[in-house]
């Protein structure tokens, strides 16, 4: 059975309607890849399911311990979940295949986070000459560079996907919540070059500090002072709600500020939530306060933040931790001004894109430098053309049928579409990602 295959119609030249010009891009031209093979490792990480955060967290750990051991001062990748690239081979034995055990700090205290086992196998070896040869956009290579200019940044800056962020010019949203800019990258093949793009990004999360002030924002409150009555109940759930899972750390007991995740609220406040304590007597959680740390509660009226099992903590005791990223679906309000922060003219965008190069220091990365591979610092300037506006046909008895708008507008006022119908059925179709 022969099988005819159509020949692909050649592009027959390139167009010349409009004006020539020059721009700028938010692509920057690498101009250096490394020659040597990238040796591929497949790892596991006990506990499995864990969040690549957590992942990161491990991966750092065992890089900073074994810096002089099995790494002998190599810069291996990780990409948070299952691949680790090192520029050279990893002496992992005979078999390509080593476990090894690491320990990690809870953030911001001398205490054990716990210890986790790491097992590595080597899978093979990508060729980084497949870069210049753009055989395949989907190549390993470019998953090995993705990973390679997002390796440095995930340990710098609180990520979310291929975007980093920073609070330096956070702005403040409604009920408690604020905007940070942002930075996207990703490599991209084009045509004779590979391509980092870089690009502004932002997105929301919760504003830190003491945990009373962000609930009166959470709720849209004045003060404190309008919750002395109480949170009516339809309230409490919405803030249970928004705060179930936040991290938090303790500011009572000086310099040991301890971090724990919100589990829920109790559905009394502090003077009127009870437990037993060690000997079995029953006392309020502000009592206890008041007796052990010599700390009378301002606002016993709010309810305790519970961690753990069954641990109750009143919120003034408690700050919201920086960096958590708002999950749930923006408000109206919220949004509103979400739009005003991220709505910039072209050159204040492009200003941005430049002061995002600048923190992603891809001349200093200890990780680029081993793997060979360099990137410049301009915008790419490529050729393009501004085309002619298009002319807008309505019915032949509009006033002004046939015109050309100006800035990308016009005015309908006595204008008639050419030809009215009904629409019966519509469908939409989205190709992303396909």
């Amino acid at each position: 059975m022969s099988l005819n295959l159509t020949e692909l119609v050649p592009r027959p030249g390139v167009g010349k309607v409009g004006k020539p010009v020059r721009v700028r891009t938010n692509f920057f031209e690498v101009s250096q890849f490394g020659t040597q093979n990238i040796h591929h490792y497949d790892v596991t990480i006990d506990p499995p399911s864990a969040p690549p955060v957590l992942y990161r967290r491990i991966w750092n750990a065992f890089e900073t311990s074994h810096s002089q051991g099995v790494l002998k001062g190599i810069k291996p990748i990780f990409d948070g979940r299952k691949n680790v690239f090192s520029p050279k081979a990893l002496p992992l034995g005979e078999e390509n295949a080593m476990q090894f055990e690491t320990e990690i700090q809870e953030q911001g205290s001398k205490r054990s986070g716990g210890t986790f086992k790491i097992r590595m196998k080597k899978v093979g070896e990508v060729n980084m000459q497949e870069l210049q040869l753009f055989l395949n956009g989907q190549s390993a290579s470019i998953m090995v560079l993705d990973v390679l200019i997002s390796s440095l940044t995930t340990q710098l800056y609180t990520t979310v996907g291929r975007s980093f962020y920073i609070p330096d010019n956070k702005h403040p949203l409604p009920n408690g919540a604020e905007v940070w800019q942002g930075f996207y990258q990703s490599a991209r093949p084009t045509a004779g070059k590979m391509m980092i793009n870089i690009d502004t990004s932002a997105t929301a999360f919760y504003e830190s500090g003491r945990l009373p002030e962000i609930v009166v924002k959470i709720l849209g409150r004045r003060t404190l002072d309008d919750l002395r009555r109480g949170i009516p109940q339809r309230d409490l759930v919405k803030l249970t709600k928004i705060l179930k899972t936040l991290r938090i750390q303790v500011i009572h007991r000086g310099e040991k500020k301890l971090k724990y995740k919100i589990t829920k609220l109790t559905p009394a406040s502090a003077d009127q939530t009870t437990f037993k304590n060690d000997s079995g007597v029953e006392m309020t959680v502000a009592d206890y306060f008041s007796k052990q740390y010599n700390q009378r509660l301002n606002f016993p009226f709010l309810p305790c933040v519970v961690v753990k099992k069954d641990i109750f903590l009143p919120m003034e005791v408690c700050e919201v931790l920086p960096g958590q990223r708002v999950m749930s679906k923006l408000n109206e309000k919220q949004t509103a001004e979400m739009i005003k922060f991220t709505c910039q003219k072209p050159h204040v965008r492009a200003n941005k894109v430049q002061q995002g190069m600048s923190l992603l220091k891809y001349r200093e990365n200890p990780y680029m430098q081993q793997f060979g591979v360099s990137v410049k610092n301009e915008m790419s300037v490529i050729n393009a053309r501004v085309l002619p506006i298009p002319k807008l046909s309505y019915h032949a008895t509009s006033k002004e049928a046939v015109f050309a708008p100006q800035g990308g507008a016009w005015n309908i006022v006595g204008k008639k579409v050419a030809q009215g119908a009904t629409l019966g059925s519509w469908a939409v179709v989205n190709f992303v990602g396909s």
